[in-house]
């Protein structure tokens, strides 16, 4: 594949593009795109912009994602029409650039429509609208985004935009989209061998807990369909059995600074007590700071998150206490904190709590008096060590190969990233690899 520079560039006057091949040039972008202001007709099928899967049918957006969104039952005046071709402005196009439309329907108001002219290749500009030098572009285009003001027309023609020859800008999106397709296709294998290394992680716990490490152990049979068969000499019985201590944690308004770090339901995940991103407090009982060996669960959140647990390692904090949405279990003197950290986040386990979690709108509650009654199998305390051990060292191993296919996939989007803002900006001249990619087709 040949890939180089041009043969000759020329400053562009414009920051975010900087220079550009000798024959390209910038124009305002409101000659490239106008502003589409019909409102929708009866018969369009509602759509919704979004950075992960575009722009796309509601009903589509609702099976992906597994959650409902507001639909416009009343009102259509609301709504305006959307042709394919269209690009969108959504609401976060701050973040990660304006969506390509390949579809025709309606959506909200607070968006904008942008019309392209017969000048544009879409699909090049399908890349140019989500490169890094152009999003970070349309950030300075408003100090108030942050703060939730909407991107508007406005906004989108204070970027001047480049000029290209039209088979230049369709060589440029061939070029991307074979190389694209390629890297999204690396990136897939990692995010799959991530997948099932945590299924792996998964199995190894919800072996050990339930199995413990002896194979020839004697088995009885549990009494609960989770677990199954169970070590005979384990004792088998409700949760709450293994705590001296559960407490609810406090109400109080939280502040930016103070004496006492707290801790909220953000801070649990991965089976540990995540230490950043505190609000804080001046004082606090003395009862309810937090000690290492601690268990924090969550008992009011969404059902995929409820009853998740987290082990309380210390550290970064003198004082650190927690927020009432969070109960704090402390076992008791036969009990291993982290064995049962362990144990408490298996999927048979978490299954187990959701099922006895009070489901209401928006949230479900799972209070200690229900999951206390929940039956779990306790091994002796020295088998709790020793697993506890075992699992350590081998979600340790997982761990490590999980976070080395995260950084290959993170290394792989930077690719990507770059590629992308180097073709659509000029730094690199791929017309030639188009002719060789369509011959390595042909050969394949």
């Amino acid at each position: 594949m040949s890939i180089s520079r041009y043969e000759g560039y020329k400053e562009s006057g414009l920051p975010w593009l900087r220079e550009i091949p000798s024959h390209w040039d910038t124009i305002q972008s409101r000659r490239l795109f106008s502003l589409r202001k019909e409102k929708a007709t009866p018969n369009d099928r509602q759509l919704t912009a979004s950075q992960k899967h575009g722009v796309i049918y509601q009903d589509d957006y609702m099976a992906q994602e597994g959650q409902r969104v507001v639909q416009v039952l009343i009102g259509a005046d609301l709504l305006k029409h959307v042709e394919p071709n269209d690009f969108v402005i959504s609401m976060r196009s701050f973040q990660g650039g304006i969506e390509w439309c390949a579809l025709r329907g309606s959506i909200s108001s607070a968006y904008v429509m942008l019309i392209p002219a017969e000048s544009v290749h879409v699909k090049f500009f399908s890349y140019l609208f989500k490169c890094r030098p152009y999003i970070q572009a349309l950030q300075s285009t408003s100090n108030l985004v942050r703060d939730g003001q909407a991107l508007r027309y406005e906004n989108f023609t204070l970027i001047d935009l480049p000029v290209i020859p039209y088979s230049e800008q369709q060589a440029i999106a061939e070029f991307l989209s074979h190389e694209t397709t390629k890297i999204d296709a690396l990136i897939a294998e990692q995010e799959h061998l991530i997948e099932l290394l945590n299924e792996k992680r998964q199995a190894v716990i919800s072996q050990a807990v339930t199995k413990g490490l002896n194979h020839a152990a004697s088995m009885k049979d549990s009494g609960v369909e989770w677990m199954g068969r169970v070590p005979a000499h384990w004792d088998v019985g409700p949760l709450k059995h293994a705590f001296s201590s559960v407490d609810y944690g406090i109400s109080d308004s939280l502040e930016a600074s103070g004496e006492v770090a707290v801790l909220r339901m953000g801070n649990i995940g991965g089976g540990k007590v995540i230490m950043d991103d505190f609000k804080y407090v001046d004082s606090v009982d003395v009862g309810l700071l937090l000690k290492e060996g601690d268990l924090l669960y969550n008992r009011t959140n969404s059902l995929d998150l409820i009853g998740k647990v987290g082990l309380f390692a210390g550290g970064g904090h003198a004082r650190v206490t927690f927020a009432s949405y969070l109960v704090r279990l402390r076992t008791s003197a036969d009990c291993v904190p982290g064995y049962f950290g362990y144990m408490l986040n298996t999927v048979g386990m978490l299954g187990a709590a959701r099922a006895n979690a009070i489901v209401a709108i928006g949230q479900c509650n799972l209070n200690p008096t229900r999951y206390g009654a929940l039956i779990v199998a306790i091994p002796p305390q020295s088998e709790q060590r020793d697993i506890l051990a075992f699992l350590d060292e081998q979600t340790s191993k997982l761990d490590t190969l999980v976070a080395e296919a995260k950084s290959a996939v993170s290394l792989l989007l930077e690719r990507r990233s770059a590629l992308i803002s180097a073709a659509v900006t000029g730094k690199i001249d791929v017309r030639d690899s188009v002719v060789v990619q369509m011959g390595e087709a042909v050969a394949e």
